[in-house]
């Protein structure tokens, strides 16, 4: 079957995907806020096309060059050219973001370790102790120990206890869970036919632009694409977050908050980030709290996110109003 032609929005897409989030960020500053959006749409769309894609597109900016204009055609020359702008570490990492991209897959380990607890924690909830125990024992112990504190405490003894008795798994076991976890990824981000490592590229590029040309992107994906923004929206602010915030920022947050909503969003939430919390309240309103969750009995999990979602718009509500600032210059979050 005939790949369908890429229409100018797919070429320019799939290029600035090759160059890294950095550069594409450099250049998308440049554009208006229609064909940001556009460009945006894009990418998840089109990162599943391939080699073939790329080289059709570089093939053509070839052409270009040989008008006597200064375009790059493959991927190398794409390298050739950053080591002429750009230097050290800020080098480093551009290369490296285009090696995983020029990687025809990266392998499910490698996507999960990119992935937010909370975003892996939905993706393996519903298999068996022993299933769960065999994939927290191949991610990182950081990575690992978020996700056990997401499940219901009588998983988590089950999990910890399967996880310490796991000396080696047969590979056939293994594979059967790699095959079954890439499944699921796949349908899970296929449902407006988005691709894993579009959305990462995607979430990358939109971290490192100000707000005020986030913002306008993300409202105008709400109205044309309500799937696509939900997944893009959920990357970008994480409950995790609010550990880049200052105590300052997460005092007028505080502020805001319902205690109902606290309580409940702090029951489900990590250690570090309940003490975070906590830390940044007065010692007899941090007792207080404490005391609640302690006593609050088992609440379900969409409860627990109802309430975190609740605290998260708050905290977006008070950054557009200026109140405070979601994230800083070298670690942005929105």
């Amino acid at each position: 079957m005939s790949q369908k032609p890429l229409s100018g929005s797919d070429k320019a897409a799939l290029f600035l995907m090759s160059l890294g989030p950095e550069i594409s960020a450099d250049v998308m500053k440049r554009m208006d806020d229609d064909s940001l959006t556009e460009i945006a749409r894009r990418m998840p769309h089109v990162s599943r096309l391939g080699e073939e894609a790329l080289t059709q597109v570089h093939g053509e900016f070839e052409q270009l060059s040989s008008q006597g204009k200064l375009m790059v055609s493959t991927p190398e020359q794409v390298k050739e050219m950053l080591k002429q702008v750009v230097d050290g570490s800020r080098l480093q990492r551009i290369l490296e973001s285009l090696d995983e991209a020029e990687n025809s897959k990266m392998s499910i380990w490698a996507r999960l370790a990119r992935m937010k607890p909370k975003a892996v924690f939905s993706l393996i909830k519903n298999e068996s102790p022993q299933v769960i125990a065999i994939i927290l024992a191949n991610l990182k112990s950081e990575l690992s120990s978020d996700i056990i504190s997401l499940l219901p405490e009588d998983l988590q003894m089950s999990v910890v206890f399967r996880m310490s008795k796991i000396e080696s798994v047969p590979r056939d076991i293994v594979r059967d869970i790699e095959e079954a976890l890439d499944r699921e990824l796949s349908e899970a981000m296929g449902g407006s036919g988005l691709n894993f490592d579009g959305m990462v590229r995607v979430v990358d590029i939109l971290k490192t632009l100000d707000s005020k040309i986030t913002k306008p992107i993300l409202d105008h994906l709400r109205e044309k694409d309500p799937e696509l923004f939900e997944q893009v929206d959920s990357q970008l602010l994480m409950f995790e977050d609010f550990l880049n915030l200052s105590g300052r920022d997460m005092q007028q947050i505080l502020k805001q908050v319902a205690s109902e909503d606290l309580v409940k969003a702090l029951k489900g939430a990590s250690d570090e980030i309940r003490e975070h919390f906590l830390g940044n309240m007065s010692q007899r309103a941090a007792d207080i709290l404490r005391e609640d969750i302690e006593v609050m009995g088992p609440i379900k999990i969409a409860d627990v996110e109802k309430s975190q979602r609740t605290i998260l718009e708050i905290a977006r509500t008070l950054d557009e109003e200026g109140v405070i600032t979601l994230g800083q210059q070298d670690d942005l979050v929105f």
